[in-house]
């Protein structure tokens, strides 16, 4: 069912009786929430609304939920921090999660419910969404196709592979560690930005194939460069990356020529 959907949600929450509560349900892409911006409205903001109903309603321990880098905006200050200011989204996928944070802090406090967001720093591996960078490039490249390489290739991200944001949501839920604030914040990155052109390399490499690169400006919406300082959540959670940007792309890569037979 959709998050929207509250008049079957909290059906499924009195009959399941959960302990704790996870979400990472929403309408995600940056590019996407500049032609549809209703959709965003609803699921993230409307469908954050009804989990937090949820929540505090049928007597669950915590609730740990996604938020994301793109929170920060086109922040200079790098790495990014829990304590950095993020009131200056410059997108609207970006504003609805940061909503989220607040929403959820407003109904920490008014009842006293635990909540821990996690910031994800763009997440990458097999299985990914079909319209992530990554998954576009490779597909490009395959299809000898163009990319569009935005900015002129001088952006850069801080890939986090799928495995290693899995162990950070695993110990938000279920370690031992328990926070006395009821309202807490992690951010879970590879602390390691990595320009758009080397990212790109990296894909050909393990193709083995040369992309078609078609360099474009800047586009509405992007950030410049975007950079996880994770010092908050080794402390806490001992949280320790295990797998490197080659080694992803390269687990990524054998998967995609199986799953796509080329």
């Amino acid at each position: 069912m959709n998050l929207e959907d509250n008049e079957n949600l909290p059906k499924l929450f009195k009959c399941q009786k959960f302990d704790v509560l996870c979400n990472l349900a929403a309408q995600a892409v940056v590019r996407y929430s500049i032609e549809n911006p209703d959709t965003y409205i609803h699921s993230n903001i409307v469908g954050f609304l009804n989990i937090l109903e949820c929540y505090r309603n049928h007597n669950i321990k915590k609730l740990v939920y996604a938020s994301s880098s793109s929170v920060y905006g086109d922040n200079e200050k790098t790495p990014f921090e829990e304590i950095d200011n993020t009131d200056k989204p410059i997108n609207l996928y970006a504003a609805s999660k940061k909503s989220n944070e607040l929403m959820a802090h407003a109904y920490s406090h008014l009842f006293k419910l635990n909540t821990i967001r996690l910031r994800f720093f763009t997440v990458c591996g097999s299985w990914g969404r079909a319209d992530m960078a990554y998954y576009l490039f490779a597909n490009a490249i395959v299809n000898e196709s163009p990319i569009k390489v935005y900015n002129n290739g001088n952006l850069s991200r801080d890939f986090t592979h799928i495995n290693d944001i899995v162990i950070g949501v695993k110990s938000a839920m279920f370690s031992d560690f328990y926070t006395k604030k009821l309202y807490e914040l992690y951010i879970i990155g590879n602390n390691e930005p990595v320009l758009l052109t080397k990212f790109i390399e990296i894909i050909e490499k393990h193709l083995g194939k040369k992309a078609i690169k078609k360099m474009l400006p800047m586009q509405d919406g992007d950030i410049k460069k975007i950079w996880a300082g994770i010092s908050k959540i080794m402390k806490d959670y001992n949280h320790q990356n295990n797998i490197s940007l080659d080694r992803g792309i390269e687990e990524f890569v054998n998967w995609f020529k199986v799953y796509h037979k080329v």
